[in-house]
């Protein structure tokens, strides 16, 4: 286990208890110096001894504001130090803990730079005053307990009175910031001004109620401060008059009686600085504690590695939600050779987020093990992470500064060949140089100079700024438009051909082509896993039917459905035709009149890469067959206008002319419309409109 640096504290206490003893001991000089003055001084007459009386008075009070000097400069280099050795704790925690850390260091800087140090320091001291007072006279002593017991009992009244109100403020200052704060994200409230007002107003609404309760216990609180002050000023003139009455009655000088109300007022004040912060000293020893235990708990030993070849392998990956939940995710394992991609899919909430984290090691799973290489992904060192692991989330944002420093994570001493070959490669040095102060462009300046989708090629930039030879990426292509989605395969490409693996979770298919396996998870767990030819094979074999109300609300559906069966980046082209014809299909057989409520069974399937058919199936016969032979006799002659036919009919035309093989049959099941098309010849120019 390793020594705490708080440990060393222990060596300040001796002198800083040596520094409150003559400290507090000279506080005696004047009631001492003031019985000598009038029990000897004055009857006597003897100015020499008042003399020599004064001279070693102020040589105490010099040594007295020398000590206190001394323990100050003390007390806030101490407040220095931690805040030096608390931010080296507050770089190696993890995330999770290191807010708490940074809190925990302030408080206990906080406790040495304020008066509650002092106090502490004086609280030991305390029967050094009772002690003077005994010896003045012992009556003293039982006004002192009196006085300080009376303290004490409204002190407890006050903590009674208030200590759940005090709770509940507390809990609507915490809420009333983080309502604040969600009116003010940008984020949040962006085109739905409902949110923020309404945010602002419930902002209000609980500081109106935090205002209620620190207006109840501001009046209890300042009732019971009232009565305190009372019982001080009291003992002042509680300790003249029994020292009065001692006077009189030949028990005590009139220099005891006037010592003897100055170390009471003393020790009065002792006491009550001790109970003002027995409770912050008490959080600052929780505070203590807890910082001890970090810095003395055993960190896993980093190992840093220059030469990863980017094989990753992950084994039962299990992330608990916890209260009987189900699993984020469930025995999930995984394993990539040097330089392949994987593509995770899968419906929202089915952890795909979660184990990306996992698998980069932002968030690890508390059961299971990633290992990059023969290394698990806990142990790696932070030089190795920042050199081998690039990581873009699905909204990245750039940090106020140069979109140099973005790119470069801030290194100092950037090199410009690092910087201009992250943005090449990213496809952004054309975009940034562009600026009119190119890569010195301030970000925090000018945070709408870019929008979402040039930010996110920028934090792709950043993201392989260290040639990682592994990258995470979530939905690269969501905030990306077609040219931006061309770059970024281009780009991943590249990083594929360089040996880096990459990992990628996917809505759109845009750059699926890219991955040589896929991922597909279902709530947590692994529904499909292997090639990604055969994994989008059998995903394709769930995927090819789809049952629709022949209604035009329903078109929109069937578009998205067709675009959908087209995974690669290239098929462009071929989608479009796909869905023109599934549309035309739809639009011909949604025009026969018919009382009922119609659907259809729309299949659809790949041949090969080229070539794929789509069928529309539905129940009862329908004129339409009918129509067909009338319509390929037409199609053979050429001078015939398609314009001058019915609408139904210039469908059917137009599905002809675009397909390789068109057909409307009537069967007993009901009526099937059934295209063949190629992705050769896919240009729709000259196609008839209607």
């Amino acid at each position: 286990m390793e020594t705490s640096p708080l440990s060393h504290l222990k060596r300040l206490i001796l002198p800083l208890l040596l520094f409150s003893f003559i400290g507090n001991l000279a506080v005696l000089v004047s009631p001492i110096f003031m019985m000598q003055v009038l029990d000897r001084v004055v009857p006597s007459g003897n100015v020499n001894t008042l003399i020599m009386l004064l001279c070693v008075a102020l040589g105490a009070i010099v040594a007295h504001s020398f000590v206190e000097l001394q323990r100050d400069l003390c007390l806030e280099r101490t407040a220095r130090w931690i805040e030096k050795i608390g931010a080296g704790l507050v770089v190696r925690l993890c995330r999770d803990d290191r807010q708490v850390a940074i809190s925990d260091v302030g408080a206990l800087t906080q406790f040495f730079r304020s008066g509650t140090a002092k106090a502490a320091l004086s609280l030991p001291w305390l029967p050094l005053f009772i002690l003077a007072l005994a010896l003045i006279h012992p009556l003293f002593v039982i006004l002192l307990v009196a006085v300080v017991g009376a303290m004490l009992l409204l002190s407890a009244l006050q903590s009674v009175l208030t200590g759940g109100t005090v709770e509940e403020a507390s809990k609507l200052r915490s809420l009333e910031t983080q309502v604040l704060r969600d009116a003010s994200d940008p984020y949040l409230s962006a085109g739905l001004r409902a949110i923020g007002a309404n945010l602002l107003i419930r902002f209000q609404t609980v500081q109106s109620m935090r205002h209620e309760r620190e207006t109840s216990i501001a009046a209890t609180s300042n009732r019971i401060s009232a009565i305190l002050g009372g019982v001080r000023m009291a003992s002042q003139l509680l300790a003249l008059s029994l020292g009065a009455t001692l006077v009189i009655s030949g028990g005590l000088t009139a220099g005891g009686m006037i010592g003897a109300s100055i170390i009471m007022a003393k020790t009065v004040q002792i006491a009550e600085s001790a109970m003002s912060t027995f409770n912050s000293a008490r959080q600052t020893k929780l505070v203590f504690s807890r910082l001890q235990e970090q810095f003395e708990s055993k960190q896993s030993e980093a190992t840093e590695i220059t030469d990863l070849s980017g094989g990753l392998t992950a084994r039962d990956l299990i992330y608990p939600r916890g209260g009987g939940a189900p699993a984020r995710i469930d025995r999930v394992s995984v394993q990539l050779a040097p330089g392949e991609c994987l593509a995770i899919v899968g419906d929202s909430g089915s952890g795909k987020t979660t184990l990306l984290h996992a698998l980069a090691g932002i968030d690890p799973c508390p059961i299971g093990a990633v290992f990059l290489d023969e290394t698990e992904i806990r142990t790696i060192g932070p030089w190795t992470e920042a050199k081998s692991i690039g990581f873009l989330p699905q909204q990245a944002r750039l940090i106020k500064g140069s979109l140099a420093e973005n790119i470069s994570c801030f290194a100092p001493g950037a090199p410009d060949v690092k910087l201009i070959r992250a943005a090449k490669t990213a496809g952004v040095h054309g975009l940034i140089s562009a600026l009119p102060e190119a890569y010195e462009t301030d970000i925090g300046a000018h945070p709408h100079l870019l929008s979402a989708g040039q930010k996110q090629r920028v934090a792709l930039a950043r993201a392989i700024y260290e040639r990682p030879k592994y990258l995470f990426l979530d939905e690269p292509n969501a905030l990306l438009d077609a040219s931006g989605e061309r770059q970024l395969c281009d780009t991943l490409a590249l990083l594929k051909s360089n040996g880096t693996t990459i990992v990628m979770v996917l809505h759109r298919s845009g750059i699926m082509g890219l991955a040589d396996k896929v991922l597909m998870l279902d709530h947590g767990r692994v529904a499909d896993f292997g090639p990604r030819t055969e994994v989008l094979g059998r995903m394709s074999d769930r995927k090819r039917r789809i049952k629709l109300p022949l209604l035009p609300t329903s078109l929109q559906d069937l578009n998205d459905w067709i675009e959908a069966q087209f995974l690669r980046n290239n098929d462009g082209a071929f989608c479009q035709k796909a869905v023109l014809i599934g549309t035309e299909i739809f639009n011909v057989a949604s025009q026969e009149a018919s009382a009922d409520l119609r659907h259809g069974i729309f299949t659809f399937k790949f041949v090969d890469d080229t070539h794929c058919e789509i069928s529309m199936q539905e129940d009862g016969k329908s004129k339409i067959a009918e129509k067909m032979p009338k319509i390929k006799s037409l199609i053979n002659h050429p001078q015939v206008d398609m314009l001058d036919l019915p609408s139904d009919e210039i469908g059917l035309a137009m599905l002809s002319q675009m397909t390789t093989r068109f057909e409307v049959k009537n069967h007993k099941q009901g009526t099937v419309f059934f295209a063949a098309l190629s992705s050769e010849n896919v240009s729709l120019e000259g196609v008839p409109k209607h």
